[in-house]
């Protein structure tokens, strides 16, 4: 999971290539069990999936930033800061116990749905949390607005204060979102 390297003599139409070679070398270590019919058979292999797709997702927030920057400058092209820093919207932390723990926001809408479902407290968005050790996950409804940037022990009071989300029900295996 590393930030795509630039220069600062990178074009804005060179880092935007390199974000694109970066997220097809991504995709491909992240697809390559999939083309060759091995599924992850470890915790151990399936981790190292879920890094690789996290690596590829930060490299796509990347582009987004770096385009709009360039619709923002009118087209003009994108500065030269944008490709220095990551736009960060995930964090891992570690718990007391030690068990690591990954961290977004999910806000409502964001996706398109065919249906439209009652969120209830939710309904504004959400700070998830997932145990990258056990796979438990957790929800926490109201959260403020400057989460990235509080402290790993600020982050810990959050996850205390969250609750278990549900599980999530199977049909056939197709996750199906819990029904609040």
């Amino acid at each position: 999971m590393s930030e795509i390297p630039f220069s600062e003599s990178d074009s804005p139409s060179e880092k935007l290539e390199e974000a694109r070679e970066s997220l097809a070398r991504q995709l491909e270590e992240a697809c390559r069990s999939a083309v060759t019919g091995d599924t992850p058979e470890t915790t151990g292999e399936l981790l190292k999936l879920d890094d690789a797709l996290l690596a590829a997702a930060r490299t796509t927030e990347e582009m987004i930033a770096l385009r709009s920057a360039a619709r923002s400058r009118g087209g003009a092209g994108v500065a030269g800061e944008v490709g220095t820093s990551t736009i960060e919207r995930i964090r891992e932390f570690s718990d007391p116990s030690g068990e690591r723990w990954r961290v977004w926001a999910v806000i409502p809408g964001q996706a398109t749905s065919s249906s439209p479902r009652n969120l209830g407290d939710l309904q504004n968005g959400w700070l998830a949390f997932e145990s990258l050790d056990t796979g438990s996950k957790r929800r926490l409804a109201e959260f403020p607005e400057g989460w990235m940037t509080m402290s790993d022990d600020e982050l810990r009071e959050l996850l205390r204060g969250a609750p278990v989300a549900p599980a999530r029900k199977r049909i056939q295996g197709i996750d199906l979102p819990p029904r609040d």
